[in-house]
């Protein structure tokens, strides 16, 4: 018998699997903020350009645990401004999400590029 915890992280994991492509593309955002102190560092001063009063800055989840996709994508709304203004200020940001070529599109199942209003 499962325990209801397990019941509703697969009911949540079966939800979000609608929104799969718009996860993947915010989590890529995410990552790439978080590779390095000098991106971590640009993305700081898109955020103080677009004056968004954060103590915090994004998380990037964990894919097992929902409520840390839920996190992530909170954390990625919140600031939603700033990553629009890094994609005019940082060049290889949209560079490295976006596939170059189709055999790029194949390697990876997932869909990847710049997260968009949409997602």
């Amino acid at each position: 018998m499962r325990c209801a915890a397990h019941v509703l992280n697969l009911t949540v994991r079966e939800g979000l699997k609608d929104l799969e492509d718009s996860i993947v593309r915010i989590r890529s955002a995410v990552r790439y903020v978080r590779s390095s102190p000098a991106r971590a560092q640009r993305f700081k001063s898109c955020i103080e350009k677009e004056r968004i009063e954060s103590k915090s800055l994004v998380c990037l989840d964990v894919e097992t645990r929902w409520n840390s996709t839920f996190l992530m994508l909170e954390a990625a709304l919140k600031f939603q401004k700033a990553f629009e203004l890094l994609e005019t200020v940082d060049s290889k940001y949209v560079e490295e999400l976006t596939p170059q070529s189709e055999n790029d599109t194949r390697k990876s199942s997932k869909m990847r590029g710049v997260p968009t209003e949409m997602d």
